[in-house]
């Protein structure tokens, strides 16, 4: 087979690995619809551009709109990127407006390129410096806290690769032969394989079909983690979190956590924390501690929800409580 068609082969396998996976995200997984937005839109940016360098491997006198949609995928994913990784601190569910500012360079960029396709160049040479700007500054903010913004083993997976291919893209563009843009092309073609594959053996990113049956197995994990291992001690700890801690999906972790303990994930973590709580204040040792300080020796980031927590869970105050425990002792 000839080298040129392998390699148009391969890049557009990759291509429809991107669209497939963005209509998973978009279309299909029903988790957390504005990450899976964000994601799904990141994945059909990274098709666009690489589309683009098919087709320009092909036909080098591609037109000027398929140099700008190549343009607006390719500056788009910085965005995509950096919103994805911000939505997932604290799980929001919504956008700040000023993340709307992020659109302006895309738009405007394409619009040039369409006028007057002699700019391409110099846009897409700011779209690589864009990009590199926006994965060094989600690196600062998320990738190196990850549990401050409850970030798996997916999210590092996706962080890398875009590096890698922020790298490939860059190589790609400074380039001097048709050789060097061949490879380029091949080496995003293997980022995208490696996202695929990735995605599919990660519980946190693609559900694995529901069964009925919960492994007697998967029960002994969560009861280890929670009554030995008490990783509810961990602060601000998410269902995701928990369920890659004991490599399981999240969808049967929660099942599975509201069969043992009649509760859901959040309500179960509390109850254990405010468990821990009461065992204290029932020691006469702690009998001259400050009760927030229990609070958050067991896990709660904030006194409010302790308190709140508690009333619900104990129908009385901490003080109460110990008073209470006090008094029949």
């Amino acid at each position: 087979m000839n080298t040129s068609i392998a390699l148009i082969v391969f890049s557009s396998i990759a291509v429809t690995s991107c669209v497939f996976l963005a209509s998973y995200f978009l279309f299909i997984r029903k988790e957390s619809k504005l990450q899976d937005l964000t994601l799904g839109l990141l994945f059909i940016a990274i098709a666009l551009r690489i589309i683009k360098s098919i087709f320009y491997y092909v036909l080098p006198e591609i037109s000027p709109i398929g140099t700008a949609l190549g343009f607006l995928g390719f500056a788009f994913m910085g965005p995509l990127a950096f919103t994805y990784f911000s939505l997932n601190k604290n799980n929001r569910k919504a956008l700040k407006p000023i993340l709307l500012l992020h659109v302006l360079f895309p738009v405007v960029g394409f619009f040039i390129i369409i006028i007057n396709s002699n700019f391409a160049y110099d846009m897409y040479l700011l779209a690589n410096i864009s990009f590199a700007t926006y994965l060094v500054i989600s690196a600062v903010k998320f990738i190196s806290k990850p549990k401050e913004n409850n970030l798996t083993q997916w999210h590092k997976a996706l962080f890398y690769a875009l590096i890698s291919l922020s790298v490939i893209l860059i190589y790609q563009l400074f380039g001097e032969t048709i050789s060097a843009y061949a490879t380029g092309i091949a080496l995003s073609s293997i980022v995208i394989y490696f996202l695929f594959f990735y995605a599919l053996q990660s519980p946190s990113v693609v559900k694995k079909p529901s069964s009925k049956v919960i492994p007697e197995k998967m029960i002994r994990k969560i009861i280890k983690a929670m009554e030995d291992d008490k990783i509810y001690y961990q602060p601000g700890i998410t269902l995701s979190q928990f369920a890659e801690a004991i490599d399981a999906p999240n969808y049967l972790v929660s099942r599975a956590t509201k069969k043992i303990y009649n509760k859901n994930f959040p309500e179960v973590i509390n109850s254990f924390r405010i468990k821990a709580v009461r065992d204290r204040l029932s020691q006469p040792e702690y009998l001259d501690e400050k009760i927030e300080n229990l609070a958050y020796d067991v896990g709660f980031n904030t006194s409010s929800a302790f308190y709140n927590a508690f009333k619900k869970e104990v129908s009385m105050t901490p003080r109460e409580y110990q008073l209470s425990i006090m008094a029949e002792d």
